[in-house]
């Protein structure tokens, strides 16, 4: 579909929100994210997807834009059922415009005019029961923003959780204490992409620099399980200083908050980057380790830092969690704790 036609495809494919905000005067501000968009007549908020037609907010409702079995791993969430398969689910739109992104032919369609792009119809009843045929143990939100398609998900995990399916939104954390409120009674996961530290990262991106973290602190609070990954950038966001800063902020939040660092694959419009080094990885390792955090791993790179994909016990150092490629190889944790000394492991296991 052209870019009017998938827009038009996607205004059919709408129902009422609810994550929004009327004003005494008749005004309209939506809540799904951190922009808070105020919406006039027809005109969709920044993420490109949610917008108002008289007097409702309309929203995303019955329909992906990519769907696939694939263990959870590939998600990079470490500490929620290793190796179990997960259906994870993907919309059109997003809040921020990531220079990098990997799935931006969904997430910036709207934006780059990306050609041969149509939703797929589905309801949450067959989502789901794709997901329980190919014997998978959770449903994931993720691709593009799931916050932005909030009241959609939350319509689909409800289904998953009425057959025991583990729920988990992987988001940019450009989201509100609202949204995370709406989604926490049916969502047992939230993974945040943590993608830089200042002010002036988070302006390329389209966002704020200081609402993931708040974003973080408040999904803790509520009770999600919840894992932090940063795409470390060469020339973006890859100083030693700025990752330590980062590490510290988490260690505070909590220090079973389990940190991925991933190495970045040129791509997107950053296609003339090179790859990151290993060691810039390894070292912002280390420095998290010593300022408290207890489980950080080191991702997208090749065979010689396959160790630190591993889970280890954070008292003994057994290694618990053997991975590689983000496949689950063997799995020692029992009964949430390390077999050899009996230390609990932060997770859902």
């Amino acid at each position: 579909m052209e870019t009017t036609e998938l827009v038009r495809a996607l205004e059919a494919r709408t129902a009422a929100g609810d994550l929004l905000q009327r004003d005494a005067d008749g005004g309209m501000r939506c809540t799904a994210c951190a922009h808070r968009c105020v919406l006039t007549e027809g005109r969709a908020g920044a993420c490109g997807v949610r917008f108002r037609r008289g007097d409702a907010l309309r929203v995303p409702f019955g329909y992906v834009a990519r769907r696939y079995v694939r263990p959870i791993e590939t998600n990079t969430i470490y500490h929620v059922r290793p190796g179990a398969p997960a259906l994870t689910f993907g919309m059109y739109g997003c809040d921020l415009r990531c220079p990098y992104c990997h799935n931006w032919r969904i997430s910036q369609a709207l934006r780059e005019g990306t050609a041969g792009e149509s939703p797929t119809d589905i309801t949450p009843e067959a989502l789901v029961a794709e997901a329980l045929a190919a014997g998978c143990a959770a449903v994931v939100g993720a691709y593009n923003e799931p916050m932005i398609t909030a009241e959609w998900a939350r319509a689909i995990f409800t289904e998953a959780r009425r057959h025991d399916l583990v729920t988990a939104l992987v988001s940019d954390g450009n989201s509100t204490p609202e949204a995370l409120a709406y989604m926490r009674p049916v969502t047992d996961v939230f993974r945040v992409d943590l993608k830089g530290w200042s002010a002036a990262q988070y302006r390329v991106l389209g966002g704020r620099a200081e609402t993931p973290l708040a974003c973080l602190r408040e999904a803790r609070r509520l009770g999600y399980w919840v894992e932090a990954v940063t795409l470390v950038v060469p020339g973006f966001n890859d100083e030693a200083d700025g990752l330590r800063q980062l590490a510290g902020e988490l260690a505070a939040i909590d220090p079973d908050l389990p940190w991925h660092l991933n190495g970045f694959q040129p791509r997107f419009k950053m296609s003339d980057r090179p790859r990151t080094d290993a060691m810039t990885l390894v070292s912002a390792a280390g420095a998290a380790y010593a300022l408290g955090l207890r489980h950080v791993y080191v991702g997208n790179l090749a065979d010689e830092v396959r160790q630190l994909s591993h889970t280890r016990c954070p008292a003994c150092r057994r290694v618990l969690v053997k991975r590689a490629n983000y496949e689950t190889l063997r799995c020692d944790v029992r009964d949430g704790a390390c077999p050899d000394c009996g230390t609990l492991v932060a997770g859902l296991w």
